[in-house]
C-alpha cells in the first residue's frame, strides 16, 4: 500500500511539472523537504465506513510557530496512526520532532487541530480533537501544553477540555470580551442517520454525551455554558465545520456552524451579554445541504465578512451523472415542513448585505460545484488584494456512486454479502469505486466573481480534506499545506514573482490572556481600496492557519493601517512602506482616530406603510412537477399581478389583485391616502374560482367612461381542455359593480393558459382592443403557444383577428409578457412580446396590421419574465427594460453555448417531452436531467442505458436515434441577463449593462419613476422564485432592487435599496400615484411604499 501511495505522489509531481510550466504554486517533494506524512486508512470487519460514517472524512492541518523562532511549523492529524509535528528549519526544510515533543497523540481517531496559546505564556499549544472510537472509551480530546523547550505535556483533563463526544474541531476566541480565550467545541452526532425521525425535531434537546459546546474560560479552566448562551447541542448536530468572525460589524465575534446530513447550519449572533441568538433562518434564505467546511472573509473588499460553505455537487459532468442524486420535491417539502430550512446540494456563498441578511450567490460567482468538498479557504494567492479561494476535494470511496448503490440493493447481491446475519464488510466496501478528484482553486476577479485558477498549480486529483495556509518561508506570500487520505500530504510553495505585487505582514501581541490578539481586525487602505482581515486562525475543515495576517496590496507602494484590537483600542499608522512585517502590541495602542470609510447610513427614498385592510396572498398546493417531470421551475406561482384605475368613479386610483386557483381576486378602493378592501358584492368571481388568475387588466371596453375588468386564466393546474382556461371580461356599471359579459376569450375555440394581456386601440377606431399571449401548452412544456389580436366592436365584444392582422403570432413561443409601445414615434402603438426561449419580438403597427421587425433583439433569446417601457435616457424614444432569469443559476447561456430545448414525442406515446440541454466544450448537447429522471419520463431509455456508467457521456444524439429525433422542435436561449435596451431609432437598440446585483435572481416585476427628483427615471425591480426543483435550488438572493439613473446609460445599485428592501417573491410593482408604490409577493402580504426624497 505504501509503495502505491509513493507512486501516486511521484506521478502527480510529474504531471504537475509537465502540465504547468510556470504555475503559481510548486508542489514540493516531501522526501526532500522532510515531511513524511500520509493519512493512511485500513478498514476491517469491526471498524469501517458502514460502522463509522465519517471513516473517510480525513484529517486536519495546523500551522504555527511553536518555538518562537519566526518560522511557522506544521502539525498534521492522522486518523489511525500517529499525529505528526514538523519543525520548520528554514529554506523549506522540516524535521519530524513528534516523538521528542510528545505530541503524537494517544487517543483514537484524531480529526481537527488548532494551535492556540491557551495559557498565555507566549508559546503556542496544540489542541487535537478525537473521534471514531465506536466503543466509546478512548476518544477524549487532547491538549498539548507547550513547555517552551520543544516538548509538550498533555493536559486536556486539567483544563476540562477532554471532551468525549465525536469531536470534529474547536475554535478558541473571546466571545464574552473578558480578556481570555473561550472555546467552541464542534461535535458530530454518534447516532445512526437511519434512526432519526424528522418529524421529531431534536434541535432544542441537549445531548449530554456529545453535542456542540460553548466552553467559558474561568481562570484557566473551561466550563460548559452552552445552555445559558443559547447554543444548540443536540443529537442531530452533525458538526463538520465551525468558523468564527464578526458577521455584523459590531465588534463581537459570531459563530457559523456547518452541519452534515438533514440538520441545517447555525448562525449564532453574539448578543454582547454572554449569550447568542441563532438567526440563520432569518438571515439566510437557503443553505447547503450536507455542509462540510466553511470560511468567513470579506471577498469583495466592502468591509463585511461573507461566508462560503462546501458541499458535494460535482463540477465534472460525468461524475455528476454517476455519483449524484437530488431530493425530490416531496422530500424537500417534508424536510422544510419539519424545520430544517431550504437546503440544497451545492456549495453556497453567502454575500453579506450588511443589514442582517445575506444573498446566496454561489452560482453567480462560479463556485457552486467542486465535487465532494471539505476544506475551503479564502486567501490572497497572488497578492493582488483580492482573496482567492481554495477547496480541498475527494472521498476515497465514492459512497454515492449510483451503480454501486443499485448493485448492493439487488436481493441476490445482498444474499451473497450477508450470511448468518453477518455482513461481509470487506466485500461490501472493496467494490466501492475509488476515484481521485481535482482540488479546486478560484481566482477572485473582483465584484464577487471567480474563475478557475488554471495556472495555480493546486488543482491536483487527490483525496484531500484539511488544509491550511501560511507564509512558511517568510517571503511575503502564502504557502499551502493539504492533508490527503491514503496519499502523501501536499506541501505547496508559493512562487509568486515578487515584482508583480506587494504585501504587508503583521505580527501582533495581544494583552495578557490573549497573546495572539485573536479577534483583532486590521484595515489596510491603499489609494483606491480598503482591505480587511480578522485574526481567526481556525478556518476551513479541521484546520487552523498562520496567525500572522498577510495582506496583498497589489502595486501599492505605501498604505495606511488601522488595527482595531479585540477590546476596542486602536493603532493607527499612516504612509507605511510595503513589503515588510509590522510588529505591534495591543498594550501600546491608544488611538481613537478612524480611517474614513464609506458611510453605511444613506438617506432613504422609500418608506414602508401599513395598509388598513389586511391582505395575504395564498397559493394552492399544486405541484407542476407531477405533470411536467423534466421541468425545473414551476409556472403556477407567477402571481399575483396588479392593475389600477378609478373603479367606483370617485376620481381616485383603486387597484385589483389577481388570485391563485381556489381564491378570488381582491378589490381595494382608495380611502384617505390608503386603501380598504371593497365592501360590495364580488360573488361574480365565485364561478371562476377554480381558475388561476394569471393577469388582470382594467380598461374601458364599451366607451362608457368607466373601467371594465379583464381577468385572464393561466397556470397549469387544470387540464389543457378545461373550460376554466377561458379568459373572462366583466363590465363595470360605473359604480364599481361588475357583471359577467359571458364571453369566452380569446375566443370559443382557444381556451389557453394566458401569460400576457395588453390593451390599446390597434385599428384607430377609438375602441380599446387586446393582445392575449399564451404562456404554456399544459402538459407539453416547450411547445410554443400563440398570440391573439382581439378587435373590439365598440360595445365590448371581441373578435379574434389574428390571422388577418398578425399571422406571425401563431406558435410564436411561450409568452410571458407583452406591451403596446410606440417604438418608432409614428403615433401608433407597436407590439413587443417576450417569453421563454424567445427573442424580444417587435411587431410594427401598420394601420392595424402587425408585421415582424428584423431587429437584433429577435436574437436576444432568453427566459424573459417581464417587460417595461420607459424613456430612460430622455431622448424622446421609448427604451425597453426586460426582466430575465438572471445569472445566479445553475443554467448558463451564451451565443456560443446556448441552452437548447428539444421538444418531441420521443417515445411516440402521444405526449411530447421537452428536454433541456446545454452545449459542452465538445460542441455536443447534453441533458441537464439525470438518468433516472429521464427514464421516469421515457421508460424505453432504461433498456438503452442499463446503468449510470453507460449514461454518463451520452449526448442527445446518443440518447435518441435519428428516427426518434424526426419532427423534433428546437428552441435556444442565449441570454439570461436582465437587460436594458436603448432605442436608437429604426427599430434598433443598444444593450446597456446593469449592475451585477440585478442578475442575482430572476426579475418578475419592473417599474420606473423619478424617485430622487433629478429629472430622469430611476428603476425598481423585484423577483425571486422559490417553487423550483431541489436539484437547481431556489432563487432567493434579491430583496428588491433600486437603480439610480446616472446619465441614461449607467445606474447605481444601492445595497440598502434606499429603503426599498423586501424579502420574498416579488411579482408586481405598481405606481398607484405620484408618490405611492404597491408591491405584491407570492404567498405574502401586499406592501405599500411612499416615496419622496428627503
Amino acid at each position: 500500500m505504501r509503495s502505491l501511495h509513493i507512486f501516486l505522489f511521484i506521478t502527480l509531481v510529474f504531471l504537475f511539472s509537465c502540465e504547468n510550466s510556470n504555475p503559481l504554486f510548486e508542489l514540493k517533494n516531501n522526501q526532500e523537504i522532510g515531511i513524511t506524512f500520509s493519512n493512511n486508512l485500513e478498514f476491517d470487519q469491526n471498524f469501517n465506513v458502514y460502522l463509522y460514517r465519517n471513516f473517510y472524512n480525513g484529517g486536519g492541518v495546523s500551522l504555527g510557530d511553536v518555538n518562537n523562532d519566526g518560522l511557522i511549523d506544521l502539525y498534521l492529524t492522522s486518523n489511525q496512526n500517529q499525529n505528526k509535528l514538523f519543525l520548520n528549519l528554514g529554506n523549506f526544510k522540516f524535521k519530524d520532532i513528534t516523538e521528542s515533543a510528545g505530541v503524537g497523540g494517544e487517543k483514537a481517531w484524531s480529526t481537527g487541530v488548532t494551535m492556540v496559546d491557551i495559557n498565555a505564556d507566549g508559546f503556542l499549544d496544540i489542541y487535537v480533537c478525537n473521534s471514531g472510537d465506536i466503543k466509546g472509551d478512548n476518544k477524549q480530546n487532547e491538549l498539548f501544553i507547550n513547555n517552551g523547550d520543544l516538548s509538550f505535556t498533555e493536559s486536556a483533563e486539567q483544563y476540562n477540555l477532554d471532551d468525549r463526544g465525536y469531536s470534529t474541531h474547536a475554535s478558541f476566541f473571546d466571545y464574552d470580551k473578558d480578556g481570555d480565550l473561550d472555546a467552541y467545541m464542534l461535535n458530530n452526532s454518534y447516532q445512526s442517520i437511519a434512526s432519526f425521525k424528522l418529524t421529531r425535531n431534536e434541535r432544542p434537546n441537549r445531548d449530554l454525551l456529545g453535542g456542540d459546546k460553548l466552553m467559558e474560560n474561568r481562570d484557566g479552566k473551561f466550563f460548559d455554558v452552552s445552555k445559558k448562551a443559547n447554543i444548540y447541542g443536540s443529537i442531530i448536530g452533525f458538526g463538520l465545520g465551525v468558523t468564527v468572525g464578526d458577521v455584523n460589524n459590531d465588534g463581537w465575534e459570531d459563530i457559523f456552524v456547518c452541519n452534515d446530513f438533514f440538520e441545517r447550519d447555525y448562525l449564532y449572533i453574539n448578543q454582547k451579554d454572554g449569550t447568542f441568538s441563532e438567526e440563520l433562518t432569518s438571515q439566510m434564505k437557503s443553505i447547503s445541504g450536507a455542509s462540510m467546511g466553511a470560511d468567513l472573509a470579506d471577498i469583495d473588499n466592502n468591509g463585511t465578512n461573507d461566508i462560503f460553505v462546501t458541499e458535494m455537487l460535482p463540477s465534472d459532468y460525468k461524475r455528476l451523472k454517476t455519483v449524484t442524486t437530488f431530493e425530490d420535491w416531496n422530500k424537500y417539502q417534508y424536510v422544510l415542513k419539519n424545520g430544517y430550512h431550504h437546503q440544497f446540494t451545492r456549495n453556497v456563498l453567502h454575500l453579506n448585505n450588511n443589514n442582517d441578511t445575506f444573498s446566496e450567490i454561489g452560482r453567480f460567482s462560479g463556485v457552486a460545484a467542486s465535487d465532494w468538498s471539505w476544506g475551503a479557504l479564502f486567501f490572497d494567492m497572488d497578492n493582488d488584494g483580492l482573496k482567492d479561494l481554495f477547496i480541498a476535494n475527494g472521498i476515497f470511496r465514492d459512497l454515492t456512486n449510483q451503480d454501486y448503490l443499485q448493485y448492493i440493493s439487488n436481493k441476490e447481491v445482498v444474499k451473497s454479502i450477508v450470511e448468518n446475519n453477518q455482513v461481509d464488510y470487506k466485500r461490501l466496501i472493496e467494490i466501492i469505486p475509488s476515484e481521485p478528484v481535482p482540488n479546486h482553486s478560484y481566482k477572485n476577479l473582483g465584484k464577487t466573481k471567480f474563475e478557475n485558477y488554471t495556472n495555480s498549480g493546486l488543482n491536483l486529483s487527490s483525496f484531500s480534506n484539511g488544509a491550511a495556509y501560511g507564509d512558511i518561508d517568510n517571503d511575503g506570500d502564502l504557502d499551502l499545506v493539504v492533508s490527503n487520505v491514503n496519499m502523501p500530504a501536499f506541501v505547496f510553495e508559493n512562487k509568486l514573482n515578487k515584482e508583480e505585487n506587494n504585501f504587508i505582514k503583521f505580527e501582533l501581541e495581544g494583552l495578557e490572556k490573549n497573546k495572539n490578539a485573536i479577534g483583532t481586525k486590521i484595515y489596510v487602505k491603499t489609494s483606491d481600496e480598503t482591505y480587511i482581515q480578522e485574526v481567526q486562525p481556525v478556518r476551513g475543515f479541521q484546520s487552523s492557519v498562520d496567525v500572522r495576517p498577510n495582506f496583498g496590496v497589489g502595486l501599492s507602494k505605501e498604505v495606511d493601517i488601522e488595527v482595531i484590537w479585540p477590546y476596542g483600542s486602536k493603532t493607527i499608522l499612516k504612509k507605511v512602506k510595503v513589503n515588510q512585517t509590522i510588529r505591534l502590541k495591543e498594550s501600546e495602542s491608544n488611538s481613537t482616530e478612524n480611517i474614513p470609510r464609506e458611510k453605511k447610513n444613506q438617506p432613504l427614498l422609500f418608506e414602508k406603510t401599513e395598509m388598513r385592510s389586511s391582505y395575504l396572498h395564498k397559493e394552492n398546493s399544486f405541484v407542476d412537477f407531477d405533470k411536467e417531470r423534466l421541468t425545473y421551475h414551476m409556472c403556477s406561482t407567477e402571481g399575483p399581478k396588479l392593475t389600477k384605475g378609478d373603479i367606483n368613479g370617485d376620481g381616485l386610483s383603486d387597484f385589483i389583485i389577481s388570485a391563485s386557483k381556489g381564491y378570488n381576486p381582491q378589490i381595494f378602493l382608495a380611502n384617505d391616502d390608503n386603501f380598504i378592501k371593497e365592501e360590495f358584492d364580488i360573488s361574480f368571481f365565485e364561478k371562476y374560482k377554480d381558475s388561476e388568475n394569471s393577469e388582470v387588466l382594467l380598461f374601458d371596453v364599451d366607451n362608457d367612461s368607466d373601467l371594465d375588468l379583464y381577468l385572464a386564466s393561466g397556470g397549469v393546474e387544470v387540464a389543457g381542455y378545461s373550460q376554466q382556461l377561458f379568459d373572462r371580461l366583466f363590465i363595470n356599471d360605473g359604480k364599481g359593480n361588475f357583471s359577467d359579459s359571458n364571453q369566452k376569450l380569446p375566443d370559443s375555440e382557444n381556451n389557453i393558459s394566458t401569460g400576457a394581456v395588453a390593451s390599446d386601440d390597434i385599428n384607430g377606431d377609438g375602441y380599446m382592443d387586446l393582445f392575449v399571449g399564451e404562456r404554456i401548452k399544459i402538459g407539453q412544456y416547450g411547445l410554443p403557444g400563440s398570440g391573439f389580436i382581439l378587435i373590439n366592436d365598440g360595445k365590448g365584444k371581441f373578435t379574434n383577428e389574428t390571422n388577418l392582422r398578425a399571422q406571425d403570432l401563431v406558435n410564436i413561443g411561450m409568452i410571458t409578457d407583452a406591451s403596446f409601445i410606440d417604438i418608432d414615434n409614428d403615433n401608433d402603438k407597436d407590439l413587443i412580446i417576450v417569453g421563454e426561449y424567445m427573442g424580444v419580438r417587435l411587431f410594427e403597427n401598420k394601420k392595424g396590421v402587425f408585421n415582424p421587425v428584423s431587429s437584433s433583439l429577435k436574437n436576444e433569446k432568453g427566459w424573459w419574465n417581464t417587460i417595461h417601457a420607459e424613456d430612460i435616457n430622455n431622448d424622446g424614444m421609448m427604451d425597453l427594460i426586460v426582466g430575465n432569469h438572471g445569472l445566479n443559476s445553475r443554467f448558463k447561456a451564451s451565443n456560443e453555448n446556448p441552452i437548447r430545448l428539444f421538444f418531441n414525442d420521443f417515445d411516440r406515446n402521444g405526449f411530447g417531452e421537452g428536454i433541456i440541454s446545454f452545449k459542452a466544450e465538445d460542441g455536443k448537447y447534453y441533458p441537464y436531467a439525470l438518468r433516472h429522471d429521464l427514464i421516469d419520463q421515457i421508460k424505453s431509455l432504461k433498456k438503452k442505458f442499463p446503468d449510470y456508467e453507460s449514461f454518463k457521456d451520452a449526448d442527445i444524439s446518443k440518447i435518441f436515434t435519428e428516427k426518434e429525433m424526426e419532427g423534433v422542435l428546437i428552441f435556444d436561449a442565449n441570454n439570461l441577463e436582465t437587460s436594458i435596451y436603448l432605442n436608437k431609432g429604426d427599430f434598433e437598440f443598444e444593450k446597456i449593462s446593469l449592475p451585477q446585483e440585478v442578475q442575482f435572481s430572476p426579475v418578475y416585476a419592473i417599474n420606473t419613476s423619478d424617485f430622487d427628483n433629478d429629472g430622469d427615471k430611476d428603476i425598481v425591480m423585484g423577483g425571486n422564485l422559490f417553487n423550483v426543483k431541489p436539484e437547481v435550488g431556489i432563487y432567493d438572493a434579491s430583496y428588491g432592487i433600486y437603480l439610480e439613473n446616472i446619465n441614461g446609460k449607467s445606474f447605481n445599485f444601492h445595497p440598502s435599496g434606499k429603503g426599498f428592501f423586501l424579502k420574498g417573491e416579488i411579482r408586481d410593482i405598481l405606481m398607484i400615484n405620484d408618490n405611492k408604490m404597491l408591491v405584491t409577493r407570492n404567498r405574502d402580504s401586499l406592501t405599500i411604499y411612499n416615496f419622496s426624497p428627503k
